[in-house]
């Protein structure tokens, strides 16, 4: 059997694809994907140069300590150093010409009373303790 074939040309040039369904969403929805992304992106470097940031500061912190340490432990030698009594004696005997006391120099401004205790006033002792306990601890209330 034979066939027969024609050649017909098509044009096409008139034709126009099929209208694709909200294009626009896409682009839309592809474009506040990428905006999201940036946004995170730019989140997370920000956060990393604070925190790159503090690390500095803090190391820097840390350095004035150490040397507030260093200079209150230098300020308490030399404390010691300037309350010692044998530092103090040699400077008053020798820059200040200061010598030691005699002892008609030393006397008192007013007379020291008795002290008398109240205790010993409230109850005076005039027998043995009233208890037939013979251990004086056990006696005392």
């Amino acid at each position: 059997m034979r066939e027969i074939y024609y050649v017909k040309r098509v044009e096409n040039s008139r034709m126009a694809p099929p209208a694709e369904p909200l294009p626009h969403r896409r682009y839309f929805s592809m474009t506040v994907a990428a905006v999201l992304g940036l946004a995170a992106a730019m989140f997370c470097a920000g956060q990393r140069f604070a925190n790159v940031q503090e690390g500095y500061r803090l190391e820097i912190l840390q350095q004035e300590k150490q040397q507030v340490f260093e200079e209150n432990r230098k300020l308490r030698l030399e404390v010691a150093s300037l309350g010692d009594p044998v530092r103090i004696d040699t400077i008053a005997r020798q820059q200040l010409g200061l010598t030691a006391l005699s002892a008609h120099q030393i006397f008192a401004a007013e007379p020291l009373a008795p002290v008398v205790s109240a205790v010993a006033q409230a109850r005076p002792l005039t027998g043995p303790l009233p208890s037939p306990a013979k251990n004086v601890a056990a006696a005392v209330p």
